[in-house]
């Protein structure tokens, strides 16, 4: 078998006006994953990012603490999706006066309230005056789904006894889950709601099947005094 091992980037900067970049802790975060990593003298045979900054980053970090760089690969089908405008717009539906969240209690405050929103349907006319106004052009729950399994897809066409290392971010990480497992909409949106900054989470596949073998795991974080440093957003 072949092994998965799926990483969430480390904390962001919720808050900033970039939110794609990592926090010192963030920075942190990745580099004992890497000392992690190396302690337990894994060796990665392919390694893949979304093309988010970072994603990018903590790779870097993993990295250092590995000691080694890697030939990585970027798809863009392991990026999140575009959370911050339509967290915005159900906020705005919601209380016309609330503000983008700034903190991780509002952030996950909104959050699933934000996510059914989307799926259901019920931000489609928000959507379509945000594209018409951007230029852009959301995409959809669909969307984002097919994406993210065309990426797992792509993944598992590699050789067979590969060790292969992902870093991308909460919401991939869930919908992995979510297509491996057979999982429901609703069973998705609280993964996102669980999924920690630098978990690993793994997979075990061949040419026939794809199966999960551990969820969310935080070894570098859990030894020692590291436990304060464990974050969700």
């Amino acid at each position: 078998m072949s092994e998965i091992f799926f990483v969430r980037h480390g904390q962001a900067s919720l808050g900033s006006k970039n939110y794609d970049q990592l926090s010192e802790l963030g920075k942190q975060q990745a580099l004992w994953l890497g000392e992690h990593y190396r302690q337990r003298n894994l060796q990665f045979d392919r390694v893949i990012t979304g093309d988010m900054h970072r994603h990018k980053q903590t790779l870097a970090g993993i990295e250092e603490g590995l000691g080694q760089r890697f030939e990585s690969s970027i798809d863009p089908g392991f990026n999140e999706f575009h959370f911050r405008p339509i967290m915005a717009m159900y906020a705005r539906r919601e209380n016309p006066e609330a503000e983008v969240p700034r903190n991780a209690r509002q952030f996950f405050g909104i959050l699933r309230g934000t996510m059914r929103a989307w799926i259901n349907g019920q931000l489609d006319a928000d959507i379509a005056q945000y594209d018409a106004q951007q230029g852009s052009q959301t995409e959809t729950w669909l969307d984002f789904n097919q994406r993210v399994s065309r990426a797992l897809d792509d993944v598992r066409k590699g050789p067979r006894g590969e060790r292969v290392l992902i870093v991308s971010s909460g919401g991939p990480k869930a919908l992995a889950m979510k297509s491996v497992m057979g999982l429901s909409d609703d069973a998705a949106i609280e993964l996102m709601m669980q999924i920690r900054n630098t978990s690993t989470t793994r997979f075990n596949y061949n040419a026939e099947r794809i199966s999960l073998a551990a969820f969310n795991l935080l070894p570098h974080l859990e030894e020692g005094d590291r436990h304060n440093s464990i974050t969700i957003v």
